[in-house]
């Protein structure tokens, strides 16, 4: 089942990392990383950066590692168990008992038995080998096209380019060293053996196998100065979107394996990605709207009346895209355009939203779980 909420952490996980970078790095901090998250009273009035649904089960991931659980359409909340203690900053579950949260430190879990328990696939210090073997293998054949090369044209593209190989391999060595630090941002799963997890500098890694393998898939998409991934989402055609930092946004039409930039939309940040229909949204920084058709992915901004940064998002049944932001803010945008906007009454930053079975919508943020119907209409 193709995923239509491709909800989007970034104000609260990029601030995480942000600091975490300012952290003692060595072996105590990433001990704790890995070590069983803590159970908490009240978890869902813990900071929570997504919510998605199980089937008809709600599921919501946060700060510390907490995950939780609700079977009644959200009236009550359990804690799951989780085998680590890093932020986690997004799920997805493209079966009801099968799923996945992505979070800080790299990490990736996965559930098969509709979020109770998690396990451990993937995290940073997998993924800094990885990407470090990338770095080393891109700069030896560049150095080998370059002593090949007998173009002039060509040569100083070369050696810039190889410049920047030997750069980022270096980069690469320190984060062996450095230790697994750098997040993962958001979660998809096409099917449920093919996923794609996506995250801070340039983050983007893939799985065809549910998770048992999971490996860089960064050669097809231009991304040189490593600007964070934030959000990504799939159409009912198959293609995917990717957005992120520095106006970055992206079309795939051959499963994610090449990836064309759309150039020249927005230089701010675009922090989510709601597909409704036969419609795609990216938006972020400052209220800014983009919206295309499936069809043609041609992009065009989209008039928004508010000028609030909208964190995160998802499509409600009745074919409405609600986003969610800074200072409460949730506006929905219907078929034919016309807006509706919300603000909760704690004024705290949103960063996604969900709706249950029932109809009823959720959202989370900085100060945990709240009902969209108790946010005022503006």
């Amino acid at each position: 089942m193709a995923r239509s909420n491709a909800a989007c952490r970034p104000f609260l996980a990029v601030v995480l990392l942000a600091l975490l970078t300012f952290a003692q790095p060595g072996s105590t901090a990433e001990d704790f990383v890995f070590l069983p998250a803590l159970r908490v009273d009240e978890p869902e009035q813990m900071q929570l950066l997504d919510i998605a649904r199980a089937g008809e089960r709600l599921v919501a991931v946060g700060e510390r590692g907490v995950i939780i659980l609700s079977d009644d359409h959200g009236r009550s909340w359990r804690q799951a168990e989780v085998p680590v203690s890093t932020t986690l900053t997004a799920v997805h579950f493209p079966e009801p008992d099968s799923g996945w949260a992505v979070g800080h430190a790299g990490a990736i879990l996965h559930s098969a038995d509709g979020g109770d328990t998690w396990e451990l696939q993937f995290d940073g210090r997998e993924a800094n080998r990885q990407y470090l073997a990338w770095a080393q293998a891109r700069a030896a054949s560049l150095e080998a096209e370059l002593a090949a090369s007998e173009d002039a044209e060509q040569l100083g593209a070369l050696e810039e380019a190889l410049d920047e190989a030997q750069f980022a391999a270096e980069d690469a060595a320190d984060a062996i060293d450095t230790g697994p630090a750098d997040p993962f941002l958001d979660v998809l799963f096409t099917d449920a053996k093919s996923g794609f997890a996506i995250g801070a500098y340039g983050m983007l890694y893939r799985t065809d196998n549910g998770g048992d393998d999971w490996r860089i898939a960064i050669d097809g998409i231009a991304n040189p100065y490593r600007y964070h991934y934030y959000a990504i989402a799939q159409d009912s055609a198959g293609g995917l979107y990717l957005s992120g930092e520095a106006g970055l946004l992206y079309h795939s039409e051959d499963a994610g394996s090449t990836w064309r930039r759309v150039e020249d939309l927005y230089d701010g940040s675009l922090f989510g990605l709601i597909v409704s229909g036969e419609r795609v949204y990216a938006y972020g920084l400052r209220g800014h709207i983009f919206k295309a058709s499936t069809a043609s992915a041609d992009w065009a901004e989209f008039t928004n009346n508010n000028g609030t940064s909208l964190y995160g998002g998802v499509r409600l049944a009745d074919g409405q895209a609600l986003m969610v932001g800074a200072g409460g803010l949730a506006l929905a945008i219907s078929e034919n355009g016309t807006q509706q906007a919300w603000r909760h009454p704690s004024r705290a930053s949103l960063s996604s939203a969900v709706q249950a079975a029932n109809g009823d919508v959720w959202l989370v943020g900085m100060s945990g779980l709240m009902a969209l119907s108790e946010a005022n209409s503006l």
